[in-house]
């Protein structure tokens, strides 16, 4: 059912917002840093990871990067948010003036904040957060307010003008059946940004562990095969795609990239 969708979320899916403010050269030694082994079920994944997944830290860090993104009154666009937000306003000149999004795993509203600084003001936006409960608890506190609004769960008939889900597929358990589950949401634009796709014909389940400059963690993480998720986003009519050229990770030595797919309900 939809609205189990947000028992798929797990707090890494905050990384990608402490990323972006958190460049603290790496140390000259110390843990291992990247993506290592190839686990045949996401329990064996889970198991090597210890007990870094309710990380006060991350919550903490991701509260204050979103505060600065909402008070900042210059529109600075990082390399990995330029294409969402290029497919984002193709989407809204396409929909109309009120534009119902559904941002799964959007931590604390960062995507609102960068679209509502841009979007002219005759936009008029109801966007709703899906993520975890403590997430969604600490960031209506902090952030909601008459357009931006936070949930744990999604109901089952849920409807939307777009639903977003970016970098958040390759940490879930069963990041397919999420997928089919969001392209079954009554929604016209669907728009996933970074996406780790390689061009092996099988997926690849690895743990990532993260660098201590950003938090001290490691969490499951999938490398998807390519045609794999062409397959199951094939059911739309493909906007766009793009390869996020700052995102390159290397497993086993072969490079896996990053992309964004923007899809159109024909």
């Amino acid at each position: 059912m939809i609205k189990d969708l947000a028992r798929e979320l797990i707090p890494p899916a905050l990384l990608r917002v402490a990323r972006q403010f958190r460049k603290v050269p790496q140390p000259e030694a110390g843990p291992r840093v990247g993506f290592f082994g190839d686990y045949r079920t996401y329990d064996e994944a889970l198991a090597d990871c210890g007990e870094g997944y309710q990380s006060d830290a991350i919550l903490d860090i991701t509260m204050r990067n979103t505060a600065k993104i909402r008070e900042s009154d210059r529109a600075d666009i990082h390399p990995h948010i330029a294409p969402f937000l290029s497919s984002f306003f193709l989407a809204a000149a396409d929909i109309g003036h009120t534009i119902k999004v559904i941002d799964y795993g959007g931590a604390m509203g960062a995507h609102y904040f960068h679209v509502r600084r841009l979007l002219p003001k005759k936009y008029r936006l109801q966007w709703l957060v899906v993520d975890l409960p403590r997430t969604a608890s600490l960031a209506t506190e902090a952030f909601g307010n008459e357009e931006l609004s936070f949930a744990d769960r999604l109901d089952e008939e849920a409807s939307a003008d777009v639903v977003v889900a970016s970098c958040v597929f390759q940490v879930l358990s069963r990041p397919y059946e999420t997928i089919k589950r969001l392209l079954s949401v009554d929604a016209s634009h669907f728009i996933f940004p970074l996406i780790p796709l390689t061009n092996d014909g099988e997926d690849r389940l690895t743990v990532e562990y993260v660098s201590p400059t950003v938090a001290t963690m490691s969490v499951p993480h999938w490398f998807f095969s390519r045609r794999k998720i062409e397959e199951i986003l094939s059911s739309e009519r493909q906007m766009s795609t793009w390869r996020h050229a700052e995102y390159t990770n290397p497993v086993d030595g072969a490079p896996c990239e990053y992309f964004g797919f923007h899809l159109k309900r024909p």
